[in-house]
């Protein structure tokens, strides 16, 4: 056998015990972790000749002063949330009132104050002030105006460009907007 072959060998050999030698150590010390982590945690986990399932379960379950303590603390927390709660409902039922009274407000004026026209490209201040002197102060009437009327409205010399067809669609636009 030539010489190469045994040292490819023995290093195979090599790397699976030491991979069989790394598992075992890795295994030991997982179940002394474990060992200890539940010795910690008040003896649940580990088997002992003298305890019983049930023997250990009823020196766990048996109250002791800081259960205690911390049940009061716990009822204590609970009053205060209870409390916050009932707080915090009130504040938002004054909330909610007071959001009511504000939609109710604003639905007052909107059906009082005529829409923005200016909006509408083309419309200025000028246009605006002459279309609701006309009684076109919303976008829903402007949409369901000729544009006939429009010019009439507006008394538009000839030789300035507007479009009042473009307004038209642009207002029935906003006016779905608005719905």
């Amino acid at each position: 056998m030539p010489e190469e072959v045994v040292w490819i060998m023995v290093i195979m050999v090599s790397l699976v015990v030491g991979f069989l030698i790394g598992w075992l150590l890795e295994y030991y010390l997982d179940l002394k972790y474990w060992e200890i982590r539940s010795q910690k945690r008040g003896g649940l986990g580990t088997k002992d000749e003298n305890t019983t399932p049930a023997t250990t379960l009823s020196t766990v379950a048996q109250p002791s002063l800081a259960n205690e303590k911390l049940a009061a603390t716990l009822r204590e927390f609970l009053a205060k949330s209870e409390n916050t709660v009932s707080t915090l409902r009130q504040e938002m039922e004054e909330q909610k009132a007071r959001y009511d009274a504000l939609e109710q407000q604003f639905e007052q004026y909107m059906a009082t104050h005529p829409d923005d026209l200016t909006a509408i490209r083309g419309i200025g201040r000028i246009y605006q002030w002459k279309l609701r002197d006309g009684g076109i102060s919303s976008y829903a009437q402007l949409a369901n105006t000729t544009p006939e009327r429009i010019r009439e409205i507006l008394d538009v010399p000839a030789w300035r460009k507007f479009e009042p067809e473009a307004w038209i669609e642009q207002g029935k636009a906003l006016a779905d907007r608005g719905k």
